[in-house]
C-alpha cells in the first residue's frame, strides 16, 4: 500500500528540518489567515526586492487579497529574519485554490518551492480539487516559468501574451505523494 503524505502541519515541521540543513541555519515557518501590520511590511520588503515595479502589489492590492475566502500565508524565517513568503486564496472557480505570490530573498536552495508545495498540500487537504496560477513564459531573468511550474506537475489551461499563462495542478494521491517526497520530506518514499 502507498504511504500518504503527512498532515500540512507534519509537513510543514518536516519541512523546517529540510531548510535548516539546506540553509545551515534556524529556518522557521509560520502559517497565517490574515496580515497584521507586521507582516504586511515583511511582504512587501521582500515583493520589493524580488519583482519589478510593474509586478509588485501596492498596500491596498494586499489587503484586498488578504481579506479573500480561504486566505493563507506562510512565511519561512532563517536565523529570525523574514527571507520568503507565499499566499494563496479561494479562487473565483469552485474547488479550486488560487496561489497568487510566492518570493524568497535565497534563491537556489529550495525555500520558495518548499514554500509553494506546502501552500498546495494545504490546499489538497482543505479539500480543493486543483491550485491554479498565473505566470509569465519568462521571468526578467530568463526563467522559463511555464516549463519550471510543468516540473510540478502543473499544465497550462490558457496562455495570453497580455494576460499570462494560466496553469492547473489537478490534486491526486499519487501527485501530491511525489511532490512531498521531492520538495519537503529528506525521508525516501516506500515502494
Amino acid at each position: 500500500m502507498a504511504e500518504t503524505i503527512p498532515s500540512f502541519i507534519e509537513s510543514v515541521s518536516e519541512a523546517e528540518d529540510r531548510l535548516s540543513r539546506l540553509l545551515n541555519g534556524r529556518c522557521e515557518i509560520s502559517v497565517h489567515r490574515e496580515l497584521d501590520e507586521g507582516l504586511k511590511a515583511v511582504i512587501e520588503a521582500i515583493d520589493h526586492e524580488k519583482f519589478r515595479q510593474e509586478l509588485r502589489y501596492s498596500r491596498d492590492e494586499l489587503d484586498s487579497r488578504s481579506e479573500r475566502k480561504g486566505f493563507l500565508c506562510i512565511i519561512a524565517s532563517l536565523d529570525g529574519r523574514a527571507i520568503a513568503f507565499d499566499y494563496g486564496y479561494d479562487d473565483e472557480e469552485e474547488g479550486a485554490f488560487y496561489s497568487d505570490n510566492t518570493a524568497t530573498l535565497i534563491e537556489g536552495k529550495g525555500v520558495g518551492t518548499t514554500l509553494f508545495v506546502l501552500e498546495i498540500i494545504h490546499s489538497y487537504e482543505c479539500g480543493y480539487r486543483y491550485t491554479k496560477l498565473s505566470t509569465e513564459e519568462v521571468d526578467e531573468k530568463g526563467r522559463p516559468l511555464r516549463r519550471i511550474w510543468g516540473r510540478l506537475g502543473f499544465e497550462t489551461v490558457s496562455s495570453d501574451p497580455l494576460k499570462g499563462v494560466e496553469m492547473r495542478l489537478i490534486h491526486t494521491p499519487q501527485g501530491m505523494r511525489s511532490i512531498y517526497f521531492r520538495y519537503v520530506s529528506d525521508r525516501q518514499p516506500s515502494s
